[in-house]
């Protein structure tokens, strides 16, 4: 990994057209824009969520973990609008929750999110996760499962609903802004 970030650092330090077709502007531009995506990203995260950012992090790590399994299906839901409604079924039914996602995860017991695998992708201490993924349990955002582990709660449907949206309209309008002032195709053609 260091050998990795070494020959990024030189790549953009040269800025040769071969590693990185870049004059300043677009760059500054482009991590300008990238900068306020991520604070306005931590701002909603506080006001919308209501939630500190490890607990956030927490909720994203179940989040990757449920869409990487939805992936590995064929029957899976694919689109936005699938997946709501699959979201929808799974809230409406209660306890049933687990039930209706198992069938689209095919989750198993080596397969389940525990807390330590949490640990090994956010880098946080295992109490810090364990107190904090027992706080979003509570405030049912995150359920647990002896059977599945640590799965999505009932509550996560109002970050679907109102944060996601959201979120893709900035990262969309981050992308356009990138696209416009020259920094998208820097980035796309970078090469190290």
């Amino acid at each position: 990994m260091a050998d990795i970030l070494k020959d990024i650092k030189q790549s953009l330090r040269k800025g040769t057209a071969e590693k990185f077709i870049a004059s300043e502007k677009p760059f500054v531009t482009g991590m300008y824009r990238f900068s306020m995506f991520m604070i306005s990203y931590y701002a909603r995260v506080r006001d919308q969520l209501n939630l500190n950012y490890d607990s956030f992090m927490i909720i994203q790590t179940v989040v990757s973990h449920t869409l990487y399994h939805l992936s590995k299906n064929k029957n899976s839901p694919t689109s936005y609008l699938e997946l709501e409604t699959e979201w929808n079924k799974a809230i409406n039914s209660g306890d049933r929750i687990v039930e209706i996602f198992e069938s689209f995860k095919g989750i198993n017991s080596s397969t389940k999110l525990t807390y330590s695998s949490i640990c090994l992708v956010t880098k946080l201490p295992k109490e810090t996760v364990r107190r904090k993924a027992n706080q979003l349990i509570k405030q049912e955002l995150l359920k647990f499962s002896k059977k599945e582990g640590i799965i999505l709660g009932a509550q996560y449907r109002k970050v679907f609903s109102n944060f996601v949206p959201q979120t893709v309209a900035e990262l969309s309008k981050l992308v356009k802004d990138w696209e416009k002032n020259g920094a998208l195709k820097n980035i796309l053609s970078f090469k190290f």
